[in-house]
Protein backbone atom coordinates (compact mmCIF):
# COMPACT_ATOMS: atom_id res chain seq x y z
CA UNK A 1 0.00 0.00 0.00
CA UNK A 2 1.32 3.42 -0.99
CA UNK A 3 1.66 5.96 1.82
CA UNK A 4 -0.95 8.19 0.12
CA UNK A 5 -3.56 5.45 -0.28
CA UNK A 6 -6.33 4.86 2.20
CA UNK A 7 -7.23 1.36 3.30
CA UNK A 8 -10.18 -0.09 1.41
CA UNK A 9 -13.50 1.09 2.83
CA UNK A 10 -12.00 4.07 4.66
CA UNK A 11 -13.16 7.48 3.53
CA UNK A 12 -11.13 10.66 3.52
CA UNK A 13 -13.42 12.23 6.12
CA UNK A 14 -16.17 10.75 8.21
CA UNK A 15 -19.03 12.99 7.14
CA UNK A 16 -21.48 10.74 8.95
CA UNK A 17 -20.18 12.18 12.22
CA UNK A 18 -21.58 15.59 11.23
CA UNK A 19 -25.31 16.04 11.71
CA UNK A 20 -26.94 17.09 8.44
CA UNK A 21 -30.65 16.68 9.14
CA UNK A 22 -32.09 20.25 9.07
CA UNK A 23 -34.97 19.31 11.38
CA UNK A 24 -32.56 17.92 14.00
CA UNK A 25 -30.33 21.00 13.73
CA UNK A 26 -33.30 23.33 14.20
CA UNK A 27 -34.54 21.28 17.17
CA UNK A 28 -31.09 21.51 18.76
CA UNK A 29 -31.03 25.30 18.32
CA UNK A 30 -34.56 25.62 19.76
CA UNK A 31 -33.70 23.47 22.79
CA UNK A 32 -30.50 25.41 23.43
CA UNK A 33 -32.36 28.72 23.24
CA UNK A 34 -35.00 27.47 25.69
CA UNK A 35 -32.39 26.14 28.11
CA UNK A 36 -30.41 29.39 27.92
CA UNK A 37 -33.57 31.29 28.86
CA UNK A 38 -34.22 28.94 31.78
CA UNK A 39 -30.64 29.36 33.00
CA UNK A 40 -30.87 33.14 32.65
CA UNK A 41 -34.12 33.15 34.62
CA UNK A 42 -32.63 31.02 37.42
CA UNK A 43 -29.43 33.04 37.66
CA UNK A 44 -30.87 36.54 37.40
CA UNK A 45 -34.43 36.22 38.77
CA UNK A 46 -35.46 38.59 35.99
CA UNK A 47 -38.72 39.00 34.10
CA UNK A 48 -39.33 37.44 30.67
CA UNK A 49 -38.08 40.37 28.60
CA UNK A 50 -34.85 40.70 30.60
CA UNK A 51 -34.34 36.94 30.37
CA UNK A 52 -34.52 37.11 26.56
CA UNK A 53 -31.95 39.92 26.54
CA UNK A 54 -29.63 38.05 28.91
CA UNK A 55 -29.82 34.82 26.88
CA UNK A 56 -29.26 36.73 23.64
CA UNK A 57 -26.27 38.55 25.12
CA UNK A 58 -24.78 35.23 26.24
CA UNK A 59 -25.23 33.72 22.78
CA UNK A 60 -24.32 36.84 20.81
CA UNK A 61 -27.58 36.87 18.86
CA UNK A 62 -30.56 39.22 18.82
CA UNK A 63 -33.33 38.92 21.43
CA UNK A 64 -35.87 38.59 18.62
CA UNK A 65 -34.07 35.47 17.37
CA UNK A 66 -34.23 33.89 20.83
CA UNK A 67 -37.92 34.74 20.97
CA UNK A 68 -38.53 33.22 17.54
CA UNK A 69 -36.70 30.04 18.46
CA UNK A 70 -38.77 29.72 21.62
CA UNK A 71 -42.22 30.56 20.29
CA UNK A 72 -42.30 30.61 16.47
CA UNK A 73 -39.45 28.54 15.11
CA UNK A 74 -38.00 29.58 11.76
CA UNK A 75 -37.66 27.06 8.95
CA UNK A 76 -33.86 27.27 9.05
CA UNK A 77 -31.04 28.58 11.22
CA UNK A 78 -27.73 29.95 9.98
CA UNK A 79 -24.61 28.00 10.86
CA UNK A 80 -23.15 30.92 12.80
CA UNK A 81 -26.29 31.20 14.94
CA UNK A 82 -26.33 27.43 15.48
CA UNK A 83 -22.69 27.47 16.63
CA UNK A 84 -23.18 30.51 18.87
CA UNK A 85 -26.14 28.87 20.59
CA UNK A 86 -24.19 25.63 20.95
CA UNK A 87 -21.22 27.37 22.57
CA UNK A 88 -23.39 29.52 24.84
CA UNK A 89 -25.33 26.44 25.96
CA UNK A 90 -22.10 24.64 26.81
CA UNK A 91 -20.79 27.65 28.71
CA UNK A 92 -23.87 28.85 30.59
CA UNK A 93 -25.90 25.67 31.04
CA UNK A 94 -23.58 22.66 31.03
CA UNK A 95 -20.38 24.08 32.54
CA UNK A 96 -19.39 23.58 36.19
CA UNK A 97 -19.42 27.36 36.63
CA UNK A 98 -23.08 27.47 35.58
CA UNK A 99 -23.95 24.81 38.14
CA UNK A 100 -22.05 26.66 40.84
CA UNK A 101 -23.85 29.91 39.97
CA UNK A 102 -27.22 28.16 40.32
CA UNK A 103 -26.21 26.63 43.66
CA UNK A 104 -24.95 30.03 44.81
CA UNK A 105 -28.35 31.58 44.12
CA UNK A 106 -30.05 28.81 46.10
CA UNK A 107 -27.63 29.17 49.02
CA UNK A 108 -28.24 32.90 49.24
CA UNK A 109 -31.89 32.16 50.00
CA UNK A 110 -30.99 30.11 53.09
CA UNK A 111 -30.65 31.63 56.58
CA UNK A 112 -27.24 33.03 57.37
CA UNK A 113 -24.79 30.86 59.35
CA UNK A 114 -21.01 31.11 59.62
CA UNK A 115 -20.53 27.92 57.57
CA UNK A 116 -22.94 29.13 54.86
CA UNK A 117 -21.20 32.51 54.70
CA UNK A 118 -17.78 30.84 54.26
CA UNK A 119 -19.18 28.61 51.53
CA UNK A 120 -20.75 31.58 49.74
CA UNK A 121 -17.51 33.54 49.92
CA UNK A 122 -15.56 30.60 48.48
CA UNK A 123 -18.04 30.04 45.67
CA UNK A 124 -18.12 33.74 44.77
CA UNK A 125 -14.32 33.87 44.77
CA UNK A 126 -14.17 30.82 42.48
CA UNK A 127 -16.65 32.36 40.06
CA UNK A 128 -14.73 35.66 40.00
CA UNK A 129 -11.50 33.77 39.30
CA UNK A 130 -13.12 31.68 36.56
CA UNK A 131 -14.58 34.78 34.92
CA UNK A 132 -11.24 36.59 35.15
CA UNK A 133 -9.48 33.73 33.35
CA UNK A 134 -12.03 33.80 30.51
CA UNK A 135 -11.68 37.54 29.92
Amino acid sequence: MDKNELPEGQKMTDISAIETDPVKLLDDARNWAKELCKAAERQTDAKADAVLHTASRWAGVTPSLIWKLKYRPPKKVDVSVYNRLKLAHARYVKSPEATIAENLAALKALPSTPARDRLLAGMEEYLRTAQGEEA
